[in-house]
């Protein structure tokens, strides 16, 4: 008979063991021929092949396919007259300067468009009409999208209604300058709180998910900021609930961290924001604001690119509710900065509505895998259209895998313990092996 204690600890050792599976699997360090390292040069075709729909695109009438290897050797050069380029050879050089340029490609098509801003034009016709006495949510389910932006509804709820009603009234120009302004702000500052370095969190600014934010002028860099900033401040986990359920879920963490201090602190500043606003907004405008949720529910029916990238588009209700559930459960069992890193992966599934500029919640969990050249690999096979959905799936694998030191000359977290890295007491060795404990003063990791 098989006592109940040993088959706890026999599950224990062998889901010790997949993990420590995965996290070879996922180093890349069995990838190699001879002194010879393999992934590199496959992660640059791999790139290759995901950019391949962007290659005919035309950039002031020269092809994006020809514009890439020209401008990416240029950047190579660049790299090797500092010092990481010399570290990391032409072949990791030629990685990073091509997906970096891929960015910075892209994003040029994707300014060139004619319209921008429509986000930022969302909130700001929806909080005018609520000040001319209007209704600034979904009244109704719809049938097609609205006619322009301006005519569109806040899915945020009432506190935000007075904070964009002063933006309404302000010059559209200004408006939309400081706002961009600010949420590239937003997304430097959230960077250099993951631990990048200053080079590598302005280059991170033309990730194309987190550009895209930028030229929808959605609010996703303030989003991803109190996310970053969690770790230190945790109550910023709660006040991100403000903006939408998703990017409240999170605040798990607190709870998983017995972290009961930062709670009641960002607790007490939601609630001190919903009374503060009360007056001005009513009542009845939280009422309008979650009919106006179900009524684009029942839209989303009706127009399918509603959803966006979201799952929620092609699963039954409760079958999507039910793996959002598992995914929570999963990222629960997880102690430290990985249960936190998960959770943002949680997050992005949960989302009934999901554009690119969401999948910036899986950069830290990214950021977790040991294998600089898999980081670059998914950052520039994951950049645009539906692969977006590679940094989520890689951000999994990264927080399920046995703990590692990022390693590698091409890290962008190179020689710290990870994101939101802290004092590391002890370096990774030539045999990579799983992390116990790396920081003073810290639970394990």
């Amino acid at each position: 008979m098989i006592h109940a204690g040993g088959a706890t600890e026999g599950l224990l050792v062998s889901l010790a063991a997949f993990r420590s599976r995965l996290a070879w699997l996922a180093g890349l360090s069995w990838a190699r021929a001879g002194a010879f390292d393999l992934a590199v040069p496959v992660a640059i075709l791999i790139v290759v092949w995901a950019m391949l729909e962007q290659l005919g695109r035309q950039i002031a009438g020269i092809p994006f396919g020809l514009l890439w290897p020209v401008v990416a050797a240029l950047g190579v050069v660049a790299l090797q007259i500092r010092p990481f380029g010399r570290r990391a050879g032409w072949l990791g050089s030629t990685l990073v300067a091509g997906v970096i340029v891929s960015w910075v490609l892209y994003d040029v098509l994707l300014w060139g468009g004619s319209s921008h801003l429509y986000d930022l034009n969302v909130y700001l016709g929806a909080a005018g009409r609520w000040l001319d006495g209007g209704q600034p949510y979904m009244s109704a389910a719809v049938s097609a999208w609205p006619s322009n932006p301006r005519n569109d509804f806040l899915l945020y709820p009432p506190p935000l209604l007075p904070v964009f009603g002063l933006l309404a009234r302000l010059p559209d120009a200004a408006v939309a300058v400081g706002w961009t302004i600010g949420m590239v702000a937003c997304s430097y500052r959230a960077y250099r709180l993951l631990g990048l370095s200053r080079p590598m969190s302005v280059a991170m600014l033309a990730f194309p998910p987190v550009m895209i934010g930028f030229e929808s002028g959605n609010i996703a860099g303030l989003t991803f900021l109190l996310f970053a900033a969690s770790v230190r401040a945790g109550g910023t986990l709660i006040v991100n609930g403000l903006f939408k359920a998703q990017t409240g879920l999170p605040a798990l963490w607190l709870i998983r961290q017995r972290r009961w201090r930062a709670i009641l602190v960002g607790l007490a500043a939601l609630v001190a924001i919903v009374v503060v606003t009360l007056p001005l907004v009513g009542l009845d405008s939280w009422r309008a604001w979650w009919d106006g949720l179900g009524h684009r529910a029942a839209s989303q029916g009706v127009v399918p690119s509603m959803f966006g990238y979201s799952f929620a588009r092609y699963l039954p209700g409760a079958l999507f509710t039910a793996m959002c559930l598992v995914l929570v459960g999963v990222a629960l069992l997880l102690r430290g900065r990985a249960g936190l890193a998960a959770l943002g992966l949680a997050s992005v599934f949960a989302s009934p509505a999901l554009w690119p500029h969401g999948f910036v919640y899986a950069l830290p969990a990214l950021l977790m895998m040991e294998s600089g050249t898999a980081v670059w690999l998914l950052l520039g096979a994951g950049a645009v259209g539906s692969n977006v959905w590679l940094l989520f799936y890689g951000g999994w694998l990264a927080v399920v895998a046995a703990r590692r030191l990022p390693a590698g000359r091409l890290h962008p977290l190179a020689g710290t313990d990870g994101p939101w890295p802290r004092p590391v007491l002890r370096r990774q060795t030539s045999t990579p092996g799983p992390i116990v404990k790396v920081s003073a003063g810290g639970e394990p990791d």
